[in-house]
């Protein structure tokens, strides 16, 4: 087809794809000379208003597991939603090609959706997905993309009347039956998708499941007690709260001894809003934790204060090389190989970006972990309003705060709406031992690791198909 222009700023490339709904399109800006995808939905379609409530829901929203909303265009045909072009193949796709997937590359997809729906549940307005299926997620690199809203709902505007449209075979039962739909329809949509990962079975819309969880090989006993947990008819019956499955499915994740051979990595990025905040106190914290915990963490001194090379000589740093060293037992690069290749390869790599910046905003947000540490005192407040407007619309950052006591901390978390804050436990020398007053607590659920015991603890709560109580909760 010849390249069409589209609302004076589109050229268009290419067809994508089209479906009962909707046309897409692979357009380039002509300004910016970026790709977009653009999202043709027809106003004499019967499912009109449905599709074009994606684009309403959609605009709202900022995640990195969520396509960017660039615009939102109309005349007298259609809708056109502008949105992030994103290449990869439908988790769909990815299955029929290879089959079951490795339970490892399971649990961290699994992790990666949990944390999504949590934000989704936990926005001002809670939104159920409800539609949770493989045609809509995206494996985009190593992480998923949720790419089509078209059912997601407000949970107050469901009502008895008003339910929600989702896939049969894959959405949660209580969808085709009258009463109140509340998350835990997002939760079972969770475990289909687990099932689906694990069986590389296709799901019949008739009969359900093909075949039960327990008899597919290649599955641990622990993550078919969590799919199961998942699938209850019953949704009282399945996981409370979607931390409650993440807390489950965390303790499964091969972070220890065999994470090294799983293949799997992790980067953690830790910034600040200012200079001496607490940015390389936090990082060697956190590194001596996970050293404590059997992980092995390189340190990344990704800033330019030289704080790292200049601790070359002093009694207890030992030297490695031009650009590394050790430091109670903790590995550290202090300055950038030439060639990437130079870099060791550890299950966990922490980078010190120091103050965040313009400049280097673009590799803290890369990680797979985002920590950035805010003032909250007076004199500190320009600064962190200041890289809070910077990142407003990324919503997978953990916000930390240092010495504040509980009644400070309570006060912030009035101005920080819905992001996900914690106040770090004082603790002056970095490399102490970590227990539950000064920060172990906060460690595990910052990155998704817990002592030998309480693994094996969850681990024996799964097997057993026992529930977290209350003092369990995170």
């Amino acid at each position: 087809m010849q390249q069409e222009i589209w609302f004076q700023k589109y050229r268009i490339i290419r067809l994508l794809g089209s479906g009962g709904t909707a046309r897409v399109y692979l357009a380039s800006h002509i300004k910016l000379n970026s790709y977009r995808a653009i999202k043709c939905i027809s106003k004499t379609h019967p499912l009109y208003d449905l599709q074009r409530n994606e684009a309403l829901v959609l605009k709202n929203l900022k995640h990195s597991c969520i396509p960017i909303i660039y615009d939102i265009e109309e005349d007298e045909e259609g809708s056109y939603i502008v949105e992030q072009y994103l290449e990869g193949d439908t988790l769909k796709d990815y299955v029929l090609a290879i089959g079951p997937i490795r339970e490892d590359i399971i649990i961290d997809y699994a992790i990666q959706l949990c944390d999504l729906i949590h934000y989704l549940h936990s926005t001002e307005r809670p939104i159920l997905y409800v539609d949770l299926k493989p045609d809509n997620i995206l494996i985009s690199g190593k992480y998923l993309k949720l790419i089509d809203f078209g059912s997601a709902i407000y949970q107050d505007e469901l009502t008895k009347e008003c339910k929600a449209a989702a896939t049969r075979g894959y959405a949660a039962p209580e969808l085709y039956r009258p009463g109140k739909l509340d998350e835990r329809c997002d939760i079972y949509g969770i475990g289909i998708l687990l099932y689906y990962m694990a069986s590389g079975t296709m799901i019949s819309p008739n009969s359900g499941r093909n075949t039960n969880i327990d008899q597919i090989s290649g599955c641990s006993v622990e993550l078919k007690h969590i799919i199961n947990h998942c699938l209850k008819y019953n949704p009282a019956l399945r996981y409370a709260t979607v931390a409650q499955l993440k807390k489950h499915l965390s303790a499964l994740m091969p972070l220890r001894g065999d994470y090294q051979e799983s293949g799997q990595r992790r980067t953690i990025a830790v910034a600040g809003t200012q200079s001496r905040i607490g940015v390389t106190h936090l990082a060697f914290r956190l590194c001596h934790y996970m050293k404590s915990q059997g992980i092995n963490c390189l340190y990344r001194e990704r800033n330019h204060s030289e704080c790292i090379r200049r601790m070359k000589g002093y009694p207890g740093v030992q030297s490695e090389g031009e650009e590394l060293l050790t430091l109670e037992g903790i590995p550290m690069m202090y300055r950038d190989p030439c060639d990437d290749q130079d870099i060791p390869i550890f299950p966990v790599t922490l980078m010190d970006y120091g103050r965040l910046t313009g400049d280097n905003l673009e590799q803290f947000l890369m990680a797979d972990i985002k920590l950035l540490i805010l003032g909250a005192k007076e004199w500190e407040l320009a600064n962190s309003e200041e890289v809070l407007d910077m990142i407003a619309e990324y919503k997978d950052i953990n916000y930390l705060f240092n010495f504040l006591d509980g009644k400070q901390f309570q006060k912030v978390m009035k101005n920080m709406e819905h992001r996900n804050c914690y106040r770090i436990p004082y603790e002056p020398n970095p490399f102490g031992r970590v227990t539950h007053q000064n920060g172990q607590e906060l460690f595990e659920e910052l990155i998704g690791c817990q002592g030998s015991k309480d693994r094996r603890r969850v681990r024996n709560l799964i097997r057993k198909g026992k529930e977290y109580g209350p003092s369990d909760e995170s």
